[in-house]
Order: structure tokens, then sequence, then C-alpha cells
């Protein structure tokens, strides 16, 4: 049962039955038995973790012997060219060539593929990526048209499938907002980002409705929207809620592991899927055009390797090994951005002695009052032992510049409820800080205001962050103090920190941040990290209080 008729077909085949006054026995013109949609989301540089891109390719080459080459198509849902040293030295290249290798159809852009700056990703994306790119929510504001694709339609057969492209609005703030700014500040790109959330949906739609317009059979998503931790209106259970027509979605950006069904506008269920991160499994969809069904499931643990991709990889791998391997300190040490009583991530929710380390670091080496740092931008962990450069790149892989700022302590206090705004929830805009210690209290709603774009505008409300102590002396609201962080945070606003882009800069955009980690190890530590970074959960530099009153109004 083919999804959408082609209404065109319909009324040529009456034609010809009126004309030749004979029964006409439906035609299954090419019909392929089953067309299979492989699907990577978040690989973030992990070119041979887990499953690796060498098990990619031979999972997809036993896929194409089963159900034949012209039936296989492979895309990716964002975010693989960032995350590790092998995008950082070569502002995402790389990976673009390694996708290119395993043969990649169709990619969507995550938030994180503009971390090398937007005129090196559209470069990359035009001339050296031999997929294409789609994606219909990201806008050229001044031709008002989408800068890729919004989709593009693959016909097996006589079936056609259109793949719709979707990028999370929230790529202003976690990517870099000055990237979609022209010189005086002026957005020039948008991702529909307003009303929130009916100018995605109604995006998305126009797309899913000119794509069946145009002959589409099956319209599948690809979405890099997450679920958890992402802003309600943009995840893409509620895109999926907001519209009708799309048969499957494929999802990125919150790195879980999913495949369900949920139920669109007209309450049809629509399968939802998404990988995790770094390769930890295959998406497989299944089309089956004879019977009208879509199923979905994720392939794990698969051990085989392409040997051709293999050596590519280590041919890549061995070109920079010498730079990456070099031991740049030691660490008595494991600074963890993970809870140390499971393996889930703790950096972005609360503190930890890797988070109090770099934060340690950008005020030591800056010579500032406090140091803080946005708990997503610390990527790994470091073990104990030798510290590599490439420990340290994963670390900070986005290569961002420190600043010193001037601040008042209200503006710091704003920063913290901004950080503190999503608690317990995960937040890459979660503060870890020196030379400052202050509380959260979960049971205060947060009344951060934020604009379309995602940034801070004001708090309206009771602050949920409280006690703040300066090197143990009270926060004053009235006073200047100086922050050191990176320009992310200081001068572009990400993760929505506009509270500091128009104070004094004492410092403008001097060290990379991964250089400023090696130097406070290798200088102010000796280079050795010692027992004082021994406690995973840090130094209680961040604490957690309910107040009694709240939670007498919670009962």
């Amino acid at each position: 049962s083919m999804k959408h008729k082609k209404p065109l077909a319909l009324i040529l085949s009456l034609i010809t039955a009126l004309t030749l006054s004979i029964p006409v026995i439906a035609q299954e013109g090419n019909i392929p038995d089953k067309i299979i949609i492989l699907h990577t989301n978040d690989v973030h540089c992990g070119i041979d973790d887990n499953i690796g891109y060498a098990g990619l390719v031979s999972c997809k080459a036993q896929m194409e012997q089963v159900y034949g080459r012209e039936n296989v198509t492979l895309v990716d849902a964002g975010d693989a060219i960032q995350g590790g040293a092998i995008g950082t030295l070569s502002d995402g290249a790389f990976p673009v060539d390694i996708m290119n290798q395993a043969g990649y159809d169709i990619a969507v852009p995550g938030n994180h593929e503009f971390d090398y700056g937007m005129d090196n990703f559209l470069r990359l994306a035009e001339e050296r990526a031999e997929y294409t790119y789609v994606c219909s929510n990201f806008i050229d504001l001044k031709t008002g048209s989408s800068v890729f694709l919004p989709f593009k339609i693959l016909s097996y057969g006589d079936v056609d499938v259109a793949y719709v492209g979707i990028d999370t609005p929230e790529s202003f703030t976690k990517s870099t907002p000055l990237y979609f700014q022209d010189d005086e500040g002026n957005y020039i790109y948008g991702f529909c980002q307003g009303n929130n959330g009916q100018d995605l949906y109604d995006n998305v739609q126009n797309s899913v409705d000119t794509a069946i317009a145009m002959g589409a059979d099956y319209v599948i998503a690809i979405g890099h929207l997450g679920m958890e931790g992402s802003t309600p209106q943009w995840q893409s259970e509620a895109v999926i809620a907001n519209t009708n027509g799309i048969d499957a979605f494929i999802d990125g950006h919150s790195h879980e592991a999913y495949d369900k069904k949920v139920k669109n506008k007209d309450g049809k269920e629509v399968v939802l899927a998404q990988t995790g991160t770094k390769l930890n499994a295959v998406g497989k969809i299944v089309l089956d055009p004879k019977n009208g069904t879509i199923t979905a499931e994720l392939i794990e643990n698969y051990t085989d390797k392409d040997p051709v991709m293999d050596t590519f990889i280590h041919a890549l791998k061995d070109g920079f090994a010498d730079v990456l391997g070099q031991v740049v300190a030691k660490s008595d040490v494991t600074l963890t951005t993970k809870d140390p009583s499971g393996n889930e991530r703790l950096i972005r929710n609360g503190e930890t002695n890797l988070g109090d380390l770099c934060a340690d670091a950008y005020r030591s080496v800056m010579g500032a009052d406090i140091g803080i740092v946005n708990g997503g931008g610390i990527r790994a962990d470091i073990k104990a032992g030798d510290i590599t450069y490439e420990d340290i790149i994963n670390v900070h892989p986005y290569g961002n510049e420190m600043c010193v700022v001037e601040a008042t302590g209200q503006e710091i206090l704003d920063a913290l409820e901004l950080g503190a705004s999503l608690y317990p929830e995960e937040n890459g805009g979660f503060l870890q800080v020196s030379g400052l210690t202050y509380s959260i209290d979960p049971s205060i709603p947060s009344s951060v205001i934020r604009n379309d774009e995602g940034e801070f505008l004001r708090v309206d409300g009771e602050y949920r962050v409280s006690h703040v102590l300066v090197d143990g002396i009270p926060l004053d609201p009235a006073k200047t103090y100086t922050v050191a962080s990176h320009n992310y945070m200081i001068k572009n606003g990400g993760d929505g920190f506009t509270m500091f882009r128009d104070n004094k800069l004492l410092q403008d955009c001097t060290m990379l941040d991964n250089q400023v980690l090696i130097d406070y190890i290798t200088k102010q530590l000796k280079g050795i990290v010692g027992k004082e970074y021994a406690m995973p959960y840090g130094e209680g530099r961040i604490s957690i209080i309910y107040s009694a009153s709240a939670a007498g109004n919670a009962a």
C-alpha cells in the first residue's frame, strides 16, 4: 500500500481504463521489498569509539548485500565534525573526509557544526562534503530562504522518500550567537525560533507538504532536536505532535538512545529514533512499501570493521599522533565529568573536580577574582596518570579564547541564576566556579526570562541562587569584580549569557582555553594535579539547599 497516492498516476490509469473499457489490473511497478535507512547522530569525532566508522561501513555493506545497494541510505543527524582533536586540528575537515569515505547520502547540521565559524562550515558543506546537507528551518534572514535545501527526495525504484532536515533553534546559544550575526551584531541567520515553537512547526509542515506535493511517498524527518534537557517546544516529540505527514523521525542532540512511537497532530503514530552518541549504536529504519509498515531498531555491539575505512582512519590519526601524544603533565587523581556513584554525567547539574580545575585554571592564569566555566564546555574526563595534549583538547575541544571582564556582583548573581535555572535538569550553561561559592534552592521555581533566541533578559522573581561568597565574603551586588571565562560566555552570549556582553573587557580573546589548562597544570601546579582535587564531587563550592518554607508549601 503506497502511502501518498500520486494523483496524476491515478488520473492516467482512470483515463486508460475508460478508453480501453476493460478491467485494469493494478500494476505494481518497481517497488522494492524493503528500504533501509541507517542513521547516526552526535558522533562528536568519536571516529573509532564503540562501533566506529569502520564498523558502520561494514554494517552498511552487509545491509547492501541483503537488501540491494540501491535500497540502503546512510544519514547523519548532526554534531559529527566537532568534539575531538581530529575536528579541532582540521576545523572539521577531517571528519567530513571520513563521512565522504563512509558513503553518507544526507546530513543535517547540528548546533556544533557551526563551532569553527559560519564561513568555515558553509565552505565544508558546499565544497568538501560529497553528501548533501539539508535543513528546512536554518534561514538566511536577508533572503528569507533556507541556507541549505529544506529536503531532498531520493527514489528507490518507484518509491520516493523525502528527507526533511531540522536543526534546533538552541543552536544560537549552544554554538555561539556571534556566528549567526553580522559585524554590527544583527542576526542574519535564524532557525524559525519564534512564537513558542509555532514558527518551527509551520516551517517543518510547509516542507513536508511541499515534499508530498512533489510526489514523496514517505517523509522522513532528520532532526537535531532531542528530548531530555532540550527546550520543550523544540523537542522532537513537540514537532511530531504539532505536524502531520511525517512518517518517521530520526533524532539527535540529546545523546539518548531510543526508538518509540509518538502520536502526530492527527493521532497517527510516528516512529522516533535516536542512537545516543559516539557511534555506540547504529540506527536502522525499515520501510516496507508493500505492506506499509515502518519499523526502527538500534544495532548495538556490532564488532566487524571495514578494512579500508579502518586503514583510512588510522592513517589520519597517525598524521597528528606525534602532536597529540605529547605528555604535558601528570595527575595523581582521576578528574571527572561524571557522578562517581554511577556512570551518569554530573558536570551539567553538579560540581565535579574537573569543573573545579578548569575554573581554577581560568581564574589563576588570567589573574581574576572569579573564574566561571559552563559545564557543557567540559567534554571529557582525564584519567589518573600521564596527561597528553589530546586529553586536554578532548576536555576543551572548542578552542575558545580567554577573556577577563569587569562585572558587578548583580551581573555575577544573574549569571549564576541563569546557570541554575534548569536544575536539577541538565543544562550546558550550569556554572562551575572558582573564587566563589554558591547555593541553589530547587524548591524555588526559576523565574529567568529569556528571549526567542534563548538569551537571558532578566530575573522576574525570587532567586534560586543564594549564599554567594567571593573569597569567603558575601557578594556585593553593587561592587565590581573581575571575571575570567572564554569568549563563548563573555562576548558571544553562549548558553544565553548576555549579562557580560557590553562590559569593560580587561583581556580580550587571549590564550586558547586548552592552553590555559596546560599552563595552569604545568606552571601553577608544577606539572602534577594532586590531592587537592581528589574529591570527585569537588570541594563543595556549590551546595543544594531546600528552604523550609518552600518545603512546607510543597507539602
